[in-house]
């Protein structure tokens, strides 16, 4: 995996991708999903931890946060391990 740093910033997370130098912000939606995807989880466990902070449709919960893993995953800031996960 590539060497990354972050850090809240108003509610935000600011990601530093160091190999790249790809700089990467996330408003705090992100931020609670960035925060989500530092340990082993499933894309299901994500969205549950979404709407227990955000008020937002499950299905658009599920559907914007495959696309951010995705985003990620092309930026080298995650490591989706088992692509039926992101399903």
């Amino acid at each position: 995996m590539d060497r990354q740093v972050a850090c809240s910033v108003a509610g935000e997370a600011v990601i530093l991708q160091l190999d790249h130098g790809i700089y990467y912000g996330l408003n705090p939606v992100g931020a609670r999903v960035w925060e989500l995807v530092q340990r082993p989880t499933s894309i299901d466990e994500i969205v549950d931890g979404v709407l227990a902070v955000f008020e937002v449709e499950r299905e658009r919960c599920l559907r914007d946060i495959q696309e951010l893993v995705a985003d990620l995953q092309r930026n080298s800031l995650v490591s989706v391990t088992d692509e039926s996960a992101r399903q």
